[in-house]
């Protein structure tokens, strides 16, 4: 990476293991220096463990700990505190002489992810140092609690949570004792152990009387998707209805206190067990206080039971509680079940002969009037003839709307039914098989607040029609600052690029601000993130952009398709935006920024 813009003094990105790293006859450790071996390297060809958001760089810091602790005495034994408080300030002296070169040479070291991956591995050095000499023990046992239930809700996965609460339980006997008498420690629940499942029915036992948050997930870390290949049997798999009975049963003693249920299945019969076993509840006089519920039925999409199988009442009716509903695969009697008040609606892949009719729907959207999140993903209301009065209803509160798997046609009919001008988070996936330039042209200026957009997989026209419907859209959201974007055809996002004046926008607009004397769309774009797209022409388009004088300031590529890039690619990249890697369904920095701002880029 060149830094042709730092003065002599300043010291780059080449010459700054010299500071951090003198001379000596060999390295300390030659997997603790791997990053700061590297620094003057390409990042395209750094080792796979060096970067970061990958699993061998997760993988590495557990090695790093491991081995760390295999080679120092035990604790008790030996006093080697100074020695650690010796180690803890030399990688904390070098954390601050990263920070001040990175305040020297100003925002394009910051954006560059080799100084961030080196600050981040020095960071994890001194913590291991750091935390032998702190007094965790001396301390009052409710701080003790407090710091386990930060750690343990902390994580980004309920599989690293898992995890987290398996390894503070192994510590010693005080600090099992404190984790298993904190009972909320143990209400979050994800039944991924094989049956009977004693672990997760224990940590039921313990949870005791606190909220209960539970997920049931009837694959291993193992299973691969086979959403693309429908030959494979869906018996096959793990519960029978027998078995989701018996769980159901056990479960339900506590379903009071079960604020959150995800359900996660391939085959209709223990789905609907669940659904059943809920309006069964509620018959029997047990109150239920469910906020969230998500059963997702991952099997072949769009199948209906047919005749003769009556829809379950969601929880008997009692669904005053009811915050976030997320129903894919499978549908509800949706007339005798009351919805009101909801933040989320989610509904995925739900054949259109069992879904709401057209009024229960926009009820519905009408009783919930602080709605923020609306996904439909291939499911939506049954159709029905437009009224002469058609008005659409008003959903200020919406911020995040995501429509996919629908025909050019139903879109615009779904899109017609409400409008949201307060979206900041727009997605459109799988819409192909048609263009759907006309649904592009019906939504524009509607979504001026937009701060992100995702487009997987949207055909539009590559006529002159196309790349101006597209000019238009993006430029009545001049606010959009992150892009994410795959599988789309190259021509939509060189629209990003075009001249607005040249389709007859923003001719009265000063334009003086920008290089090339023209107006630039979406010109607080700063982040992109994006997977099965050329690297060469994504590197070309990102340098296109700082040409006109709106620079991006980083690119993500989701980790699954790092392969797919170049170390060529890779390295042009580089040359024009700080290039990260972003694991598939990970929320990045940026986005978690934009989820918490306001409209002036405030944090709420």
């Amino acid at each position: 990476m060149s830094y042709s813009h730092a003065k002599p003094t300043e010291k780059t990105v080449d010459t700054l293991m010299s500071d951090l790293n003198p001379a000596r006859p060999a390295p300390m450790h030659p997997v603790l220096d791997a990053v700061e071996m590297h620094m003057t390297v390409p990042l395209n060809q750094w080792p796979k463990h060096a970067i970061m958001g990958t699993p061998d760089y997760k993988r590495r810091q557990e090695y790093l700990m491991a081995d760390h602790l295999k080679k120092r005495p035990t604790p008790g034994t030996i006093d080697t505190s100074a020695k650690d408080l010796s180690m803890s300030t030399m990688f904390m002296n070098k954390m601050m002489k990263i920070q001040r070169i990175i305040q020297r040479q100003g925002s394009a070291t910051n954006d560059d992810p080799r100084f961030i991956y080196l600050y981040d591995d020095m960071r994890f050095k001194r913590n291991i140092f750091y935390w032998r000499n702190f007094r965790m023990n001396d301390l009052p046992p409710e701080i003790i609690t407090h710091i386990f239930r930060i750690a343990v809700w902390s994580t980004s996965t309920p599989a690293e949570g898992t995890h987290i609460r398996l390894l503070l339980t192994s510590v010693c006997a005080k600090w099992r004792r404190l984790m298993i008498e904190d009972c909320t420690l143990w209400s979050a629940i994800w039944f991924r152990d094989p049956p009977p499942y004693e672990r997760s029915l224990e940590w039921f036992k313990r949870a005791g009387g606190a909220p209960l948050d539970i997920r049931i997930n009837e694959h291993d870390a193992d299973w691969k998707s086979k959403d693309d290949d429908w030959s494979y049997k869906e018996d096959d798999h793990r519960f029978t209805t027998e078995q989701m009975e018996e769980l159901m049963d056990k479960l339900f003693v506590k379903v009071s206190q079960i604020r959150m249920l995800v359900l996660v299945v391939d085959n209709w019969p223990p789905a609907l067990v669940v659904l059943d076993k809920l309006q069964e509840a509620a018959y029997a006089g047990k109150t239920i206080n469910m906020e969230r519920l998500e059963i997702h039925r991952m099997g072949q999409p769009f199948v209906w039971l047919g005749p003769g199988r009556t829809p379950a009442v969601l929880f008997g009716g009692q669904t005053r509680a009811l915050r976030y509903l997320c129903l894919s695969g499978v549908h509800i009697d949706w007339n005798a079940t009351p919805l009101s008040n909801l933040s989320t609606i989610d509904l995925r892949k739900i054949a259109m002969n069992v879904a709401p009719t057209l009024n229960r729907f926009r009820d519905v959207l009408l009783a919930c009037p602080r709605l923020q999140k609306l996904s439909l993903d291939g499911a939506g209301p049954q159709p029905s003839a437009r009224k002469p009065d058609h008005t659409p209803i008003n959903l200020p509160h919406l911020k995040v709307l995501i429509i996919g798997g629908f025909s050019m046609l139903y879109s615009c009919y779904i899109l017609s039914q409400f409008k949201a001008p307060n979206v900041r988070d727009l997605t459109l996936m799988n819409l192909t098989g048609e263009d759907y330039t006309p649904m592009i042209a019906a939504i524009t200026g509607r979504y001026r607040e937009l701060r992100l957009l995702t487009l997987y997989t949207v055909n539009i026209s590559p006529t002159e029609g196309g790349t101006k419907a597209m000019v238009k859209f993006l430029y009545a959201m001049p606010h959009l600052s992150y892009l994410r974007i795959a599988s789309m055809k190259w021509h939509v996002i060189e629209a990003f690029n075009e001249d607005p004046r040249e389709y007859g926008l923003g001719r009265d607009t000063a334009i003086q601000s920008f290089p090339q004397n023209r107006l630039v769309l979406c010109p607080k774009l700063q982040t992109i993130e994006f997977q099965q797209l050329s690297g060469t022409k994504m590197a070309e388009w990102a340098a296109r952009r700082k040409e006109l004088g709106v620079p991006l300031k980083r690119a993500y590529v989701n980790s699954p398709y790092v392969s797919n890039i170049t170390p060529e690619e890779a390295d042009m990249i580089q040359q024009v935006v700080g290039l990260f890697i972003a694991p598939l369904g990970s929320t990045t920095p940026e986005e978690r920024a934009l989820a918490t701002c306001d409209r002036y880029g405030e944090t709420i």
